[in-house]
């Protein structure tokens, strides 16, 4: 039997909306995180997409995540506003942001947005995607809940933030840079555990701040910023713009929606919206765009079977894919999605 089933977007975008509201979720923010979920299996990022259901699911019904919740926003100035998502679904959230932003930048050609009282907002490439789609920069991030330790500390403290920064081009691939702050994600490190191997040595370190293989070891301790203190200093600089400077929570005071999925994360997130037309008009910027992509692309590859690419354009080059052909998801995961429809208890 096979154990693969491909799903229209369409249809799966559908499908987890149902299964959000089902939860409790409302119809409104059901459907901006069913979005940015699916947006994220279109782009191969499968971490960050439907996968994710169950766990929310489960917070809605726990009260992790707040079913009922009034996400508002305040305009602090011409392009400046905060929004508070009184711990709604984090792509609810997030999606308010943005639009503001968008909104802000239309108007200004500048704009800062910053959340707090928020949940996790998921991957930030469909974010990216859509400021990129309406001709406009952008800078983002999040702060998430403690896993790594700052530069020679042995306690976690630092969250594996991620951060964004997205360019547009005259036509697709955008520039899209999504990135966070681990050499490796968490979830490489469970899928080692859960498979009984080893991870590589430079992942993370035990609980005692000891270089580890062990994945059960690097779970109870702590994973390692890339780059060392350059990763460990990117992460403070993102919660600095994601948690202090919007009121929200910020290192060890953020919760984990894993284990504790009664607990709100409290998180926070950001972005910064720029519209290139304004500062050197749309016609120079976009051949200086195109120029920039060129330069890059067109450098002699060290393995010519590996063409140079931006950030950003093997996954959309997937989209472009996954939107004719349909999105492929393990047989389970649809099945599990089609229960949490039917109100089934995760």
């Amino acid at each position: 039997m096979n154990d693969q089933v491909t799903v229209p977007a369409g249809e799966l975008r559908g499908l987890a909306a149902a299964a959000l509201t089902a939860a409790g979720a409302q119809a409104g923010h059901a459907a901006a995180t069913a979005d940015v979920l699916v947006e994220s299996d279109l782009l191969g990022i499968a971490t960050h997409g439907v996968q994710r259901l169950a766990s929310y699911c489960q917070r809605l019904r726990q009260g992790g995540i707040k079913a009922a919740a009034r996400i508002t926003v305040e305009r602090k100035a011409p392009s400046l506003a905060l929004v508070d998502g009184d711990s709604a679904l984090g792509q609810a959230v997030a999606t308010t942001a943005l639009e503001c932003g968008l909104e802000m930048t239309a108007e200004t050609g500048i704009a800062y947005v910053g959340c707090c009282n928020s949940n996790h907002l998921g991957a930030l490439a469909p974010y990216a995607l859509k400021a990129c789609e309406r001709g406009f920069l952008l800078i983002g991030g999040s702060n998430a809940a403690s896993t790594m330790a700052p530069w020679g500390g042995r306690e976690a403290r630092l969250g594996n933030n991620p951060l964004s920064i997205a360019a547009p081009c005259p036509e697709p691939p955008h520039f899209i840079l999504d990135m966070a702050m681990s050499v490796a994600a968490r979830g490489r490190v469970r899928r080692a555990e859960r498979e009984g191997t080893p991870i590589p040595e430079g992942w993370a370190l035990d609980p005692e701040g000891r270089p580890t293989t062990d994945p059960a070891a690097a779970l109870a301790g702590f994973l390692l910023p890339f780059g060392g203190h350059k990763g460990s200093g990117l992460s403070q600089a993102i919660d600095l713009l994601a948690g202090v400077a919007t009121g929200a929570r910020f290192l060890t005071g953020l919760s984990s929606g894993i284990g504790h999925p009664e607990r709100p994360s409290g998180s926070g997130h950001f972005f910064v919206l720029l519209d290139p037309d304004r500062l050197i008009g749309a016609e120079t910027y976009a051949a200086a765009a195109a120029r920039f992509r060129r330069l890059v692309q067109e450098t002699p590859p060290a393995d010519p079977a590996a063409p140079v690419r931006i950030p950003g354009q093997r996954q959309q080059a997937h989209r472009a894919k996954a939107l004719d052909h349909g999105i492929v998801l393990p047989r389970d995961l649809l099945a599990e999605i089609e229960a949490l429809t039917a109100g089934a208890s995760d």
